[in-house]
């Protein structure tokens, strides 16, 4: 069985038929098994319920019996109330103790589940048999014998009840109510007779608690007449009016009424143990059909199972030799023995017809096998299917038609995908799968090939915000034509290629130099910068070039990487530009590379420092905030300057976890400030990178440093650059909208930038406006700068927003910042970046200068005296 299911990938059909009779069985044994489980577990539980609900009868008949005793003895001599507990007859009750005591002892009396253990219910009975069987020779009744055993047993009824409370009460319905009303009866019984029997003559002491127990006595015979039928208290005598007894009753009294209650306690005696029989027979029967309804669980259990097999075994002799056959004829076949000897048509309706069928087959196959090999006895001549008999021979044509004309779709299709896989079908022009193939190729040529073949990486300058601003068909319009003037450009013997993107690689063949292949990358730029109209509208795009030589040894990849790390440096020194891959560029590559490496183990190793830059309030003169500021602090190197490491986290993207580490070290300084009673409020603003803010998740970092440091939101801010805004608009909205809700503050960094700021100003969800240094430093001299200065102020008082000047270094540029209505102000003249300990002390040590000299001073003395601490 196990080569079997190895070679066909399955198991044999009779494990399947087994399977399918087997499973369903052992489903219904399955089930059975818990109904027997159920049913034995019900059947102990209303077995011990019953021993348990006997046990409770014959306990409160008990009560009635000592209490019984004890006022007939009473009543027989009134006067001798310290008659010692040996005088009780005692012989029934050591018969009920008897009774109790083999419940107990019992294996499903006392188990842990019901909260008594058996040690303490067996010395609870050894105690209560020490009081009956001795007496308690050397105390009084009241104080001895009577005093001890009344408790004792009373106990023992309240250790039962926990037991038969936690019982099931649909096993027993309506007895397990009529045995708590039978034990309320017997309760109050004694509660009664104990009152009467412990009142003094002429002393009014105990008087209302036994005209209260005959209250709550007559209450039980009431309640038990209702539940247990009135015809059962039929013969019960009256109570005993409350107001016939004295508040100090006489001897006598006390003599009548003793004599009257050990006549009420004896007819509620038998009332109790006749009633305490009728429940144990109750519960007796209940268990007992709780005992046949599981006898007859195992009864159809075994009945379904002995049908479930005889069907089993009769399917498997009805069809699986019949199986087995045809299985074994179609194995045969599969090899190539076509036999004509037939199968014996045998077994069900549904096994007949398939014998039928693969006899028929074999018989088909063997002729067309036969006919085949006639016709096909020459390899070289063309097979003539026209004389194929029948049915079979008319399917078989077609078949092979079908295969033929199938057969030169499926090549001409492969062509087309070879063809297809090659080629950008925006542009027509081949893709990277194609550069790379061809590259590839080219690097296994001769070095005097390789010498004289250059790579050019050309990027299109600002393409996204055509796609932003026009729509992806008009982007795409942009690229076809781009495509179109490359290769108009190139020579038949270049390779135009277009990598994705705004992207395109161009091979130069029989370039000598880099130096020519530079001139030659400035005429396809000059060519691309040429206006030309797509629909009503005109346009001028501007590209970037890197260039690089092909070496022996080179790989495909490691050509394009060089020519990629040129472009990127075109772009940052300016754009629209050439620039050729050289020593100095792999020498930059190679420190970045290295400085990437320093800082991805600078933010692990805490390396990192926190500076603040204060903020001052120009309406107050004092700090309102700071703008939190990281420094790398590496060893061996000192600070390494933020312009330095920060555009390699931005391009290899540590940006994500740099800013994590300053978004927890601004809210960790938060706190602090909170928790020793400082700050009053201030404000700490982190600088967020565009990448963040589009394809990070910086509302989840900003939860978890506020999470993690107890932060206050409001006293946070996110600054960003209006450049990060307008890179997607949509989402930057919904994201700052979050980071809002959250009560944190959204600033505008460096305002004024860029080309569209008045436009989306509205439109963004931000509360603060930082207005650029570059336009603070010339607005005093500058009216075109000073009247954007005004026109920002003027709209940030519009729309409800704080806003900031930036660079203030002069006590001119603070004056005009305080007349021009601005907020709050930040540069150098106040306070450089330093760390954070630093800083704080300039922040919480007075006012950063004083507003109002600095307003009414002609600035002929030195800037100094108009600031707070200098």
């Amino acid at each position: 069985m196990a080569g079997e299911r190895g070679r066909d990938g399955g198991l044999p059909l009779t494990v399947y038929v087994i399977a399918l009779v087997l499973i369903p069985l052992a489903g219904v044994g399955m089930f059975g098994v818990r109904e027997l489980q159920t049913n034995n577990a019900d059947a102990d539980e209303a077995a011990r319920l019953a021993e348990a609900a006997t046990a409770q009868a014959d306990a409160a008949w008990l009560l009635v019996e000592i209490v019984g005793d004890a006022t007939e003895f009473f009543a027989a001599a009134p006067d001798d109330r310290a008659a010692t507990a040996d005088d009780l007859p005692s012989a029934d009750l050591r018969d009920a103790f008897a009774r109790m005591e083999r419940y107990v002892n019992s294996d499903r009396a006392l188990e842990p589940r019901y909260g008594v253990s058996t040690s303490d219910a067996r010395k609870l009975l050894d105690d209560q048999f020490a009081v009956i069987s001795t007496g308690e020779r050397e105390a009084s009744l009241i104080d001895g014998g009577l005093a001890i055993a009344i408790p004792r047993v009373r106990d023992l009824i309240e250790v039962l009840d926990r037991q038969i409370s936690d019982a099931d009460p649909t096993m027993v319905t309506g007895a397990l109510d009529d045995l708590d009303v039978l034990v309320g009866l017997a309760l109050t019984a004694q509660a009664e007779a104990s009152a009467l029997l412990a009142l003094e003559p002429g002393s009014p002491d105990g008087v209302i608690e036994y005209q209260a127990a005959i209250i709550r006595h007559s209450d039980a015979i009431v309640l038990a007449a209702e539940q247990l039928g009135a015809n059962t208290f039929s013969s019960v005598s009256e109570r005993p009016a409350i107001a016939d007894l004295s508040t100090a009753p006489t001897a006598d009294d006390l003599a009548e009424r003793t004599v009257e209650t050990a006549d009420h306690i004896t007819e509620i005696e038998s009332i109790v143990r006749t009633v305490g029989r009728d429940i144990s027979a109750s519960v007796d029967a209940a268990a007992a059909e709780i005992d046949d309804r599981n006898t007859t669980t195992v009864l159809v259990f075994s009945i379904v199972t002995v049908l479930s097999l005889a069907f089993g075994v009769i399917v498997l002799r009805s069809f699986v030799p019949a199986l087995r056959r045809l299985r074994e004829r179609a194995e045969r076949i599969g090899r190539g023995e076509l036999i004509n000897e037939p199968l014996p048509v045998v077994g069900p309706s549904d096994v007949r017809r398939v014998t039928t069928a693969v006899n028929g087959m074999a018989e088909t196959l063997t002729l067309v096998d036969r006919q085949l090999r006639a016709l096909a006895a020459d390899a070289g001549e063309e097979v003539d299917l026209q004389h194929l008999p029948g049915d079979v021979g008319a399917s078989v044509r077609t078949s092979v038609a079908r295969v033929s004309e199938l057969t030169s779709r499926l090549q001409a299709s492969e062509m087309r995908l070879a063809e297809e896989a090659r080629v950008d079908t925006l542009t027509g022009l081949p893709n990277r799968f194609a550069v790379l193939e061809r590259l590839d190729r080219l690097v296994r040529s001769p070095s005097d090939v390789l010498a004289t073949t250059g790579l050019m990486f050309l990027d299109i300058d600002g393409f996204k915000s055509v796609n932003d601003t026009h729509g992806h068909a008009v982007g795409d319009a942009v690229l076809r034509e781009i495509a179109q003037r490359l290769n108009a450009v190139v020579r038949d013997s270049d390779f135009v290629a277009r990598l994705g993107g705004d992207e395109f690689l161009i091979m130069v063949g029989d370039m000598a130099t880099t130096d020519g292949l530079s001139r030659f990358g400035e005429r396809m730029i000059n060519e691309i910068e040429r206006p030309f109209p797509i629909g009503d509208r005109l346009f001028a795009i501007s590209a970037s070039v890197g260039v690089t030589m092909l070496e022996p040894g080179d790989e495909s990849q490691a050509a394009i990487r060089r020519a990629d790390a040129a472009v990127y440096q075109a772009k940052s020194r300016g754009r629209r530009r050439v620039e050729s891959f050289d020593s100095e560029l792999q020498e930059t590559i190679e420190q970045q590379a290295e400085l990437e490496l320093a800082l991805r183990q600078a933010i692990q190793h805490h390396e990192l420092r926190m500076y603040l830059q204060p903020m001052a309030d120009l309406r107050t003169g004092y700090a309102a905030a700071a703008e939190a500021l990281v420094r790398w602090e590496r060893p061996g190197h000192g600070l390494v300057p933020p312009g330095e490491f920060i555009p390699i986290a931005e391009r290899s993207g540590l940006i994500f976890e740099l800013e994590r580490w300053v978004l927890d070290a601004a809210c960790t300084r938060v706190a602090e400030w909170k928790l020793r009673g400082r700050g009053g409020g201030l404000r700490i603003a982190v600088n967020i990178s565009g990448r963040h803010l589009i394809e990070g998740d910086l509302v989840s970092d900003l939860d978890s440093a506020i999470a993690a440091t107890g932060a206050d939101p409001s006293l946070l801010e996110i600054e960003l650059t209006e450049t990060h805004l307008l890179d997607d608009v949509a989402r930057a909205s919904a994201v700052l909208s979050s980071i809002r809700e959250r009560g944190v503050k959204v600033a505008i960094d460096d305002f004024g930038t860029g080309y569209s700021s008045m436009t989306y100003l509205q439109k963004l969800p931000v509360d603060i406006v930082k207005i650029d240094r570059s336009f603070i430093s010339s607005a005093t001299s500058n009216d075109f700068d000073s009247t954007i200065v005004e026109s920002v102020v003027t709209i940030g008082n519009a729309l409800d927003l704080e806003v900031v000047a930036e660079g203030i270094e002069t006590i001119e540029q603070l004056q005009y910042a305080i007349e021009a209505g601005i907020d709050y102000g930040q540069g150098f003249l106040f306070a450089r970046p330093t760390p954070a300990a630093d800083a704080e002390s300039a922040m919480f040590g007075g006012p950063m200068f004083d507003r109002d000299r600095v307003r009414s001073s002609t600035i002929e003395r030195h800037p100094s005296t108009f600031l707070g601490r200098r």
